[in-house]
């Protein structure tokens, strides 16, 4: 199929609640321990390591997800979260507030809380992750200050996971979005990067969605062009047969910024 006959993240055709149903909860596909116990792993271990610190951390991540921010809460103060779409905040809020009906993270909880070796204190985390957000923002790439009219501090710490694959339309686009991301993180701080190889589409409910596909070359040229020193890449070949979304590796990069470009 034609790529440019996909549907766009901001396409109202994009369900969050479907999102969140086919590609986070176990049991629905056979890609649960890669796209989410696999990335709570690498999470631990860079946080619980040092290596990652800070008092800040904002959150770019495709979706209204929350499992990432389970383990993010143990070491920031605050989180702040971008999300792109009216439905997407919405569809976040309702976790935050604990509204009736909101998603459910309480089996990523569990994951988090085993790594810890504090299993019996998962009831807790979700609302520990609650009170550490502080503000979710809407974020609109087209404009040159993405946040506009919202003004954030520079953070310690940026997660960004998946979405620059999904509202870049290419190349240049993805080049251009990920020096946005950049400039609201300080100097010397990180940026986690979680993504795909070899991607170019995902599935959500009956509706095919448009994704930016590259490789490992193209990643490590367009990171440092942003202004980053790759810390770490590690890429974890995919063993999914389900047909949901067709990526061949997932990849998990820690960069820290270097310079203002």
């Amino acid at each position: 199929m034609d790529s440019s006959l996909h549907k766009h993240y901001h396409d109202e055709e994009f369900d969050p609640r479907r999102f969140i149903e086919t590609y986070c909860y176990n049991g629905n596909n056979d890609m649960f321990e890669e796209t989410i116990v696999h990335l709570i792993t690498q999470l631990f271990k860079t946080f619980s390591s040092g290596r990652v610190r800070g008092e800040t951390l904002l959150d770019v991540s495709v979706g209204p997800l929350a499992f990432h921010l389970l383990t993010a809460c143990d070491y920031f103060k605050e989180i702040n979260v971008i999300e792109f779409t009216d439905a997407n905040i919405r569809e976040f809020e309702m976790w935050k507030n604990k509204e009736p009906g909101a998603a459910d993270w309480s089996h990523a909880a569990k994951i988090v809380c085993a790594l810890e070796g504090k299993s019996e204190e998962w009831p807790g985390k979700e609302d520990k992750a609650r009170r550490a957000v502080k503000r979710v923002v809407k974020c609109d790439f087209i404009k040159d200050n993405p946040l506009e009219p919202v003004v954030l501090p520079q953070m310690d710490c940026l997660i960004c996971m998946y979405v620059l694959q999904v509202v870049s339309k290419d190349h240049q686009a993805y080049r251009s979005n990920l020096k946005k991301i950049a400039s609201m993180l300080k100097t010397g701080g990180h940026m986690l990067l979680m993504g795909t190889y070899n991607n170019s589409c995902y599935m959500v409910g009956e509706h095919k969605f448009f994704c930016l596909s590259f490789d490992e070359g193209f990643i490590r040229e367009a990171v440092c062009d942003a202004g980053f020193i790759i810390e770490n890449l590690e890429a974890l070949p995919t063993k999914k047969t389900s047909n949901f979304s067709d990526y061949d590796q997932i990849t998990f990069m820690i960069a820290r910024k270097e310079r203002v470009v």
